[in-house]
């Protein structure tokens, strides 16, 4: 039995095929006058019309009508359903590895349906030889079903094997990092066969909502493998435009700041701040707030007054996405910071250590820090003040000066001595173990940073494998360490590629320490203030200097902390939003030198700890990324833009992709028509039907003139 693929033309060849039959059965005048000379002198009359009962010569009618039907029928594109068998697939299996998106951004309304959605039209075209695995991603990956389970599972029971993936799926608060993920699950296909005797396609299947806030860097600076293609299905949630807080704090007055942010399709610009209480109620009035689509908005906070309560939080209003509208606020009272610093006072001096210094500590938005300098204009010292538990020396200091650097870090506070010359050297005898000399080191053409200490307490930071590369930094000069101990006091943290020690780590009394750079950061001596690595680097020993003074922290969900460090104390608790406590991964699970806890759920987390200075209390207050909030889909040649070659990138939306069932029906067919083509046996017959009438009403037209002549 014949199917039609476009029915609408058999039904528009149907309404045609009327037409020969109307105009057979239309009344006809005479087609000529004959004149006679008997009724020449008769008054003229109106002729006759009659209306045939039968039409008139129906075997013509009957061959348009055919032929009109038969063309219509070709446009319809018929196939035979039955007379074609689907091909064997007897080739070897693909091997498909589905991601799944799990950011915070995919917590908008109808992700979670489309993305189940994606994931059951994926399987469903599975063939049995394929080998699946699936994996939900963000800041990090985690295995749903492995590619091995796959395999030692009978094909029976490997829909219990997606179920089980769909019902794991579930969306953290982390960022996307979608680069990495992708590069993973190249890697791994690119390494791997699709089954025991032969090679089939590697398949990357990426299901996601694609939005701006995607970490992609990763897919630049990598390479994708020429044997894996990449299958990304987009999905979008029901209404479009996001809008998202963020937590800011101003650094020179410690005033409390928001940061809106609107995605480039919010369908909205006019929004609303509104301040809270502990108990959750409106604290004071309702702050409008007008941002237009893709732009970013700071508003301060209005001072609460000394006999009030500090608010505990902001919530956004006006955005159709919830899950990035709410930040909590530190309710105590922002520490101010003050790092001593020795060195050149001129903040604007692109030549001196002090002006990388002072950019680094502005541009940290999350507590404020201020710089406070030991030397005057004349030279002469200022002592550093008593709160004081970081200093920063870049020059030459006096010898009184650096007594008190000594005696700073013997109280426990931080000293980092940046050597710009073997003279800064000489000045700073006091703070430097007997028998430690400087000279200048020989310098063929540029040295590197190498072999960083990664478990210390400064560096541990850069432990993952895309930080730990200093190689990028060139050193035009350094000051060579001379000493003659076997054993020496002091810790080697980093070398230069010579072998010469680079950053040293000296301990000092109770807890203090002081670390020594080889180099200074300024551009005749170093690239290391141009590079990203240097604002981490210093912010690091801030973090170091008060572990145990910070009232609150503002981390983004996801960070990985280490509670000992923070609390300045081994007895620590530390508790979620929701009062429960917190386990620690172990340094042996986490690979650092100390135990580490992930802040995997935005809200107020409080840690408390026991130090020899009395019980410590601080809140960690943990924030959505504001990446997050930038929603709005990236355009499709993202990936082409990022170096993913055209044709190993197919990119799918899900508007496309809901079809469902009747979508891959409607596929199927049209794959057996292009097969069969019996469009082209319809248009020779229609064709033919023309021809057979054109001849047919020549004929009777030729008798009828016979007719009429006799």
């Amino acid at each position: 039995m014949l199917e039609l693929l476009a029915q609408g033309f058999a039904v528009a060849g149907a309404a045609l095929a009327g037409i020969p039959f109307i105009l057979h059965m239309l009344r006809r005048t005479p087609a000529q006058r004959l004149p006679f000379s008997l009724v020449r002198f008769l008054p003229a009359s109106l002729p006759r019309t009659t209306r045939r009962a039968t039409p008139q010569h129906w075997p013509l009618m009957l061959l348009r009508i055919l032929a009109i039907v038969l063309i219509a029928l070709a446009f319809a594109r018929p196939f035979q359903r039955l007379s074609m068998l689907r091909p064997d697939n007897t080739g070897p299996g693909r091997r498909v590895a589905v991601l799944l998106d799990r950011s915070a951004s995919m917590r908008r309304d109808g992700l979670r349906e489309k993305l189940l959605t994606e994931l059951q039209s994926v399987t469903a075209d599975l063939q049995p030889e394929d080998v699946l695995s699936i994996t939900q991603f963000s800041q990090g990956t985690q295995r749903l079903v492995s590619a091995e389970e796959w395999r030692q599972t009978a094909m029976e029971s490997r829909a219990a094997l997606i179920a089980r993936a769909s019902e794991a799926w579930e969306p953290d608060w982390r960022a996307t990092s979608t680069g990495p993920a992708l590069l993973e699950a190249a890697t791994e296909l690119s390494g791997q066969r699709a089954d025991a005797s032969a090679e089939g396609d590697r398949v990357v299947v990426l299901i996601t909502d694609f939005q701006e806030g995607s970490d992609l860097a990763a897919l630049r600076n990598g390479t994708w493998p020429d044997n894996v293609r990449l299958d990304l299905r987009i999905v979008q949630p029901e209404q479009p435009g996001n809008a998202g807080l963020s937590l800011l704090e101003d650094q020179k007055t410690g005033r409390i700041r928001v940061r809106l942010t609107a995605s480039g399709d919010a369908p909205a610009s006019q929004y609303g701040v509104q301040v809270f209480d502990e108990s959750g109620k409106p604290a004071g009035d309702l702050i409008s707030a007008d941002v237009a689509p893709g732009q970013r908005r700071t508003i301060t906070l209005p001072d609460v007054p000394a006999d009030q309560p500090r608010p505990a939080g902001v919530e956004l209003s006006g955005d159709v996405h919830p899950f990035d509208n709410v930040a909590d606020l530190p309710l105590i009272a922002p520490l101010t910071r003050r790092i001593a610093h020795a060195g050149s006072l001129d903040v604007n001096d692109s030549e001196s250590m002090r002006y990388y210094l002072q950019r680094v500590l502005d541009g940290n938005e999350s507590e404020p820090l201020e710089v406070s300098d030991l030397l005057n204009a004349d030279s002469t010292a200022l002592p550093p003040a008593a709160e004081t538990r970081l200093a920063v020396v870049t020059d030459k200091v006096p010898e009184k000066l650096a007594g008190q650097l000594l005696e700073l870090a013997n109280s426990g506070g931080v000293v980092l001595a940046a050597l710009n010359s073997t003279g800064m050297a000489d000045s700073l005898r006091p703070l430097f173990p007997e028998g430690m000399a400087w000279e200048e080191a020989t310098v063929n053409d540029y040295a590197i940073l190498t072999s960083p200490d990664l478990n210390s307490s400064w560096l541990a930071p850069f432990a993952a494998a895309q930080f730990s590369d200093f190689s990028s930094i060139r050193f035009w000069h350094y000051r060579k360490l001379i000493h003659s101990s076997t054993s020496p006091p002091w810790k080697v943290l980093a070398k230069m590629d010579t072998g010469d020690p680079a950053i040293l780590q000296i301990p000092a009394n109770n807890g203090g320490t002081i670390y020594v750079l080889a180099s200074g950061w300024q551009p005749a001596d170093s690239q290391l203030a141009l590079s990203s690595r240097f604002p981490p680097l210093l912010l690091r020993l801030v973090q170091l200097a008060w572990p145990r003074q910070a009232a609150s922290q503002v981390f983004e969900a996801g960070t990985q902390i280490t509670p000992a460090t923070l609390s300045g104390s081994e007895s620590w608790t530390l508790n979620r939003p929701d009062g429960s406590s917190v386990l620690p991964v172990s340094a042996a699970e986490s690979g650092r030198s100390a135990a580490t806890v992930e802040l995997d759920t935005p809200g107020r987390w409080l840690l408390t700890g026991q130090t020899p200075n009395g019980p410590i209390s601080t809140s960690l207050l943990v924030t959505v990324s504001a990446s997050e909030s930038r929603t709005e889909p990236l355009p499709s040649g993202q990936l082409q833009a990022l170096g993913l070659p055209a044709e190993l990138a197919e990119v799918r939306s899900a508007a496309v992709q809901q079809e469902g069932s009747s979508s891959k029906a409607q596929q199927d067919s049209a794959e057996l028509e292009s097969r069969q083509k019996l469009w082209r046996w319809f248009i020779l017959a229609g064709l033919g039907c023309l021809v057979l009438e054109s001849v047919l009403a020549a004929f009777l037209e030729q008798r009828e003139r016979v007719l009429a002549g006799s």
